[in-house]
Formats: structure tokens, C-alpha cells, sequence
């Protein structure tokens, strides 16, 4: 193998000898010549010799009686000669070498592995805001740097790293489980109403329930103790000393209220409405964003999104890409309303702020509406039966 490519570095000359061809290569080796690849073509001895030494061949041809003829010629030499007088195939083969080194230089490929419920797209955005994405240049990327950011960036996340591989970037991630806020759960509390209400459900997870289902309660009365003392048995034997407890009250009791809510609305309201629309196009390449046009700045309220269509060679994205920006410009008018309408966007800001002082759990049983229209206003009252959590904690102070 190693004389082979040795043979083609050097270059050689096939030829053919035509005559008495053992004489003349007796001849020839006495005066140095070295011959290899020998055979026989149409009775004829065939052999390869290096290029510098044919040359020295030609005044033995007399002496010996035989004539050379060229078969081949091969090996480097030979093949720079020709590309000598084709300077095109050395200038391309220049340029394409060039065009590689330069294409090697950026990402071809980012993918994310381990997303779960992140949406991959926020993990793309803040990988892009760090310097990770399809067309960065390579010698800016810092894969660990990277990957200490997008950590610090995104909560959610417990581990992150940024592999690179030739010109494609793994970003590999593991998500996290929200640390939860330690609960003062040591702390000394009590759980007491913050309205009056007929209780109908009772739910202690710590403390001590001081009231019972159907009883009714006014605000600020004691409903869950997390400080009490040991109640004995009135038919059992008394203990010597009652033991007392003293911790935090948590749970939840539920109560059925009363409650009185009023809101009301105008009789014009200002609406958002599209003034015009403006395309405009951006030309990414390998990371960089080109305007295709000549744009002024829009003044006041607008509203924008992007769409991207990015080129693919054999399923294989490329960083380059066409991108539509639809930018809307806005402008607030306003509207009269009718009395219903009226009516139905009162309703709703009703409903609003009975959703807000319900809380969590809670509900409306029962209602009677009542609607007033006077001096373009539109003014609804709800008495309401409700069901809420009325349950409030309330620290004890050892001080």
C-alpha cells in the first residue's frame, strides 16, 4: 500500500517495448533503471517507470534494437499538469474549500431533548437570547456559559447542558419539581371567621373544630383552635393534670352567607379598532437579520406577529429563513350601547366581583337582581345567598 501511494507521488510512465524486450531490460538495469508493474499486453512486455528515468531509456532503444511506446502516464504530476491548463477547476476547487471552511464556522442544527412541560418554544427563545441557535457562529459559543444562563433564566428547569457535535448543538434539560414555600407550620394560630354565616362543612387538617355543622357563627368567633386544652371524658376517669396543645390551626369551613353586591357601568365604552396594516419582510442568514425594505416608526398602539419560513435540504433545517412581520395599527373608539348591552356588560362586571370576593370554592346559591338606568349609567344590585369559605388564620402572639 505504502509503495503504491508512493509511486503515485512521484508519478510513472507506463510503456510498452516493442522488440527484444529481455535484452533491453538487462541492459537497462545494469545502468540503474528500476522497473515495476511488469505484464504482457498483445506479446508484448509491459512495465512502469519513473517518469525522469523514461527519459533516460531512449538512447538504450538503439543499442538494444526495440522501440518504446507510451501506454500511460499517471501519479500527481501529471495530474497537476492538467489542472495547469484548466485554472477554473483549481479556482473552484479553491473557492469550494474556502466556502466549506467558512459554512464550518456556524450552527447547522440546535435540538432540545428533555421538555416535558416546558414548551420547547420558550426553552428555543431563551436559548436564542443566550447565543444558542440555528446559525450562531461557533467561535462565540460558550456551551457551558450557555447552559449556566438558559439555568439561571428558566426556574422550572433542575439541570441544563449545551453539547456541540461538528456544527449541531444538543440542548439537553431536566425538569424540576416548583419548591414549594416553607410553611410557618410552627407557628401559634387560630382559625376565626371573617363573616357571619350558617356553617356547612367542616374540614380541620390541624387543630381542634370548635363549632358543628348547622351552627351559626358570627364574625370573629373562634372556628378552629389550634391553642386548647384536653377536654376528659365526663364518664370516664379524670385525669390528674389535662394536657394542653398549642400549635397552628389550618383547614376549612365552609358557611352559607349573605351578601349584597353593586356595580355598575357607563353607557359608552372604548373600543380597540384596526386603523390599517403594514407586511414587512426580514431575511435571517446564519443568524443575522436583513430588512427587505425601508420602514418609518409607527406612533401609537400597534400590534405585531411574526410568521418564519425557514429553508430545509433533506430534512435538515438550514439557517436561512424568510420572515413576515404583520404589523396592525390601532386606534380606540367609542361606542354606545343599548340598554341590554348595557345590562349584559353589567352582568358580567357582577359576576366579576362576586367571583373575586367568593374566593376559591365559592358559589352563588341564590340571587335577586335588581337593574337601575339613570344619567347613562346602568346600575345592577344582587342580594345573594352564597357558600364560602368564611375560615381566616389568626396569629397568637407570644409576646
Amino acid at each position: 500500500m505504502l509503495e503504491k501511494a508512493y509511486h503515485w507521488l512521484s508519478g510513472y510512465v507506463e510503456f510498452q517495448v516493442e522488440g527484444d524486450g529481455a535484452r533491453f531490460f538487462t541492459v537497462a538495469a545494469k545502468r540503474g533503471a528500476a522497473f515495476w508493474g511488469f505484464a504482457r499486453a498483445e506479446s508484448k512486455a509491459v512495465a512502469r517507470v519513473k517518469p525522469r528515468s523514461y527519459r533516460a531509456l531512449r538512447p538504450l532503444c538503439k543499442r538494444c534494437g526495440v522501440r518504446l511506446r507510451v501506454r500511460r502516464r499517471g501519479g500527481l504530476p501529471f495530474q497537476l499538469r492538467r489542472l495547469r491548463k484548466r485554472p477554473g477547476l483549481l479556482a473552484g476547487a479553491a473557492l469550494a474549500a474556502g466556502l466549506f471552511w467558512f459554512l464550518s464556522g456556524f450552527v447547522w442544527g440546535v435540538e432540545f431533548t428533555g421538555c416535558e412541560k416546558v414548551p420547547v418554544n420558550q426553552l428555543a427563545q431563551c436559548a436564542r437570547e443566550q447565543g444558542v441557535y440555528l446559525g450562531a457562529k461557533k467561535r462565540e459559543l460558550a456551551p457551558r456559559s450557555a447552559a449556566n444562563r438558559i439555568l439561571n433564566a428558566m426556574p422550572q428547569l433542575s439541570w441544563v447542558s449545551v453539547n456541540t457535535g461538528g456544527c449541531f448543538v444538543q440542548v439537553a434539560v431536566k425538569e424540576g419539581a416548583a419548591k414549594p414555600e416553607p410553611e410557618k407550620s410552627q407557628e401559634l394560630s387560630n382559625m376565626v371567621a371573617v363573616r357571619e354565616g350558617e356553617v356547612v362543612h367542616i374540614e380541620a387538617q390541624q387543630g381542634r373544630p370548635e363549632v358543628k355543622l348547622g351552627d351559626v357563627v358570627v364574625k370573629g368567633q373562634l372556628l378552629i383552635a389550634g391553642l386548647y386544652q384536653e377536654v376528659p371524658d365526663p364518664y370516664g376517669p379524670q385525669p390528674d393534670r389535662l394536657y394542653q396543645v398549642a400549635g397552628a390551626a389550618r383547614g376549612k369551613v365552609l358557611a352559607k352567607t349573605y351578601r349584597e353586591f353593586t356595580v355598575q357601568v357607563e353607557d359608552s365604552v372604548q373600543e380597540t379598532q384596526e386603523a390599517g396594516r403594514e407586511v414587512r419582510l426580514w431575511a435571517e442568514i446564519f443568524g443575522l437579520r436583513l430588512p427587505l425594505g425601508l420602514w418609518s416608526r409607527t406612533e401609537g398602539e400597534t400590534q405585531s406577529w411574526r410568521e418564519e419560513r425557514r429553508a430545509s435540504l433533506l430534512g435538515v433545517e438550514l439557517p436561512l429563513a424568510l420572515e413576515w412581520e404583520t404589523l396592525v395599527r390601532l386606534e380606540r373608539r367609542e361606542r354606545k350601547l343599548t340598554k341590554e348591552q348595557m345590562k349584559t356588560a353589567a352582568l358580567l362586571k357582577l359576576r366579576e366581583a362576586q367571583r373575586t370576593a367568593l374566593g376559591e370554592g365559592g358559589s352563588v346559591l341564590h340571587e335577586e337582581l335588581s337593574f337601575t338606568f339613570a344619567e347613562g349609567r346602568c346600575m345592577v344590585s344582587a342580594r345573594c345567598r352564597c357558600q364560602e369559605n368564611i375560615g381566616e388564620i389568626q396569629v397568637v402572639s407570644t409576646n
